[in-house]
């Protein structure tokens, strides 16, 4: 078993598919605790030990892994190399030291001597998704957003968008589209596009050569040259400056560009995985993005639902956060009792996903029995008396538990018949046939 500790869950994913492609099983925890509680539960055989947890040194945390699993071998890995931490990692007698991003080719001497004779690919037939990449969910419309993702992926198009509100896992969407496609051996390259300064877009993501400008003290690879082989996945596209929104254009439309600085053209094979809340076509007709840009980008959208949308997948969802809640944080909480499920499915869930996902995380850290009950959810989670969600819970049948989900729906939808037989995937007639059938409810 390979284990993972590094504090960015973004490069830790990465690694750990590129590592699972390879046939290894591996582990990751984010923090230094978490990952001496994996090692001590589960001893590795080898380690990538992030240089920088948080406040924590990962020297520091060496003599504990060592500890924990005295025939695992370490590597060190870093985006901020530093000669003296070098030389400490080579005194505490490591196997490597790696600066990050680092090419999938270093991993090779690294995989050999620690697992030699290993051919380092899987003895079967790959997956159409490596393991971790998951989106959880039964519903209908989650079904459709998986069979969507996958015919687009399969298809090795250059440009997706993925829209849909805050919360919704677009960025698990976007993952799950790289890894569905051809080029899921290729790097997932992640960029908040809100964090970059209008000045810097160009130099962010084509890179500068040294010397272009003040400060340029070495050239450098900007973003899509370091996703070249595999997917982009630009979050928040929507806040891009219009005014760097051509230079986007015209790198999608021929898949080259020049550094800045730099007189060659630079070319790659980069797959563009957009996402965004915002309404882009709202924007085009304010001259807010870029038109050419928005159809480039929408060849096929892919629209996440909210949560609330799509009810059958809110348990499925708890259960698997409790149990990747309960190796984070090595607890034993075997699940839910029937009036807090009856509880999170009542939930309007107005941030999606996350919010269900922070809950669960929240619930474990503080729970102390083996089950999560209706009192530990916090007052807000808990229904009204005498509201359609407190008959929801305190449904004691089948037909009771059918009846409040549906008049809850409708007293979300304000009453719209249509809208909510979407909601509750049934046709218009069978949501009248049952409402007609008997008491209404």
């Amino acid at each position: 078993m390979i284990l993972v500790v590094d504090d960015s869950r973004e490069f830790a994913d990465v690694l750990s598919r590129e590592l699972t492609h390879r046939g290894h099983a591996v582990r990751c925890a984010h923090s230094a605790d978490a990952g001496l509680r994996l090692a001590t539960q589960d001893p590795p055989r080898l380690v990538f030990l992030d240089l920088r947890l948080g406040d924590v040194s990962g020297l520091e945390v060496l003599d504990g892994l060592r500890a924990a699993a005295p025939g695992a071998e370490v590597v060190i890995i870093t985006a901020h190399p530093e000669f003296s931490s070098a030389q400490a990692a080579i005194r505490s007698r490591v196997l490597d030291y790696l600066c990050k991003p680092f090419p999938f080719s270093e991993l090779d001497p690294v995989l050999e001597r620690v697992f030699p004779g290993a051919t380092g690919e899987v003895p079967v037939e790959p997956p159409a998704r490596p393991a971790g990449v998951e989106m959880i969910g039964s519903s209908r419309a989650t079904q459709q957003v998986r069979v969507l993702i996958k015919r687009l992926a399969e298809s090795g198009v250059r440009a997706a968008l993925i829209t849909g509100e805050s919360g919704t896992g677009k960025d698990l969407a976007a993952r799950l589209f790289h890894a569905s496609g051809p080029r899921r051996n290729g790097p997932f390259i992640e960029v908040n596009c809100s964090a970059i300064a209008e000045g810097l877009f160009e130099s962010e993501f084509f890179g500068h050569e040294r010397g272009a400008f003040t400060g340029a003290v070495t050239a450098r690879h900007g973003l899509a040259e370091m996703a070249d082989g595999g997917t982009l996945f630009l979050d928040e596209v929507g806040e891009i400056p219009v005014s760097s929104q051509p230079k986007l254009l015209r790198f999608l439309e021929d898949q080259s560009f020049y550094r800045v600085g730099g007189s060659r053209k630079v070319k790659v094979d980069v797959q563009i995985v957009a996402a965004t809340n915002r309404d882009l076509r709202g924007m085009v007709e304010q001259w807010a993005f870029r038109p050419d840009l928005y159809f480039r980008l929408n060849v096929v959208p892919i629209v996440l639902p909210p949560l609330r949308e799509r009810v059958e997948d809110i348990l499925p969802l708890a259960s698997f956060w409790l149990a990747e809640a309960n190796a984070q944080y090595a607890k034993r909480i075997h699940g839910f009792s029937p009036d807090a499920e009856m509880a999170l499915l009542a939930c309007p869930w107005p941030g999606n996903v996350r919010e269900l996902r922070n809950l669960i995380e929240r619930l474990v850290i503080l729970g102390s029995g083996n089950c999560i009950d209706l009192a530990q959810l916090p007052p807000e989670y808990r229904p009204s008396p005498g509201s359609a969600d407190d008959q929801l819970t305190r449904a004691t049948t089948l037909q009771d538990l059918e009846r409040a989900h549906i008049q809850r729906v409708l007293d979300r939808v304000d009453g719209n018949k249509t809208k909510a037989a979407g909601i509750l995937g049934i046709s218009r007639q069978t949501l009248r046939t049952k409402l007609e059938g008997g008491s209404q409810p």
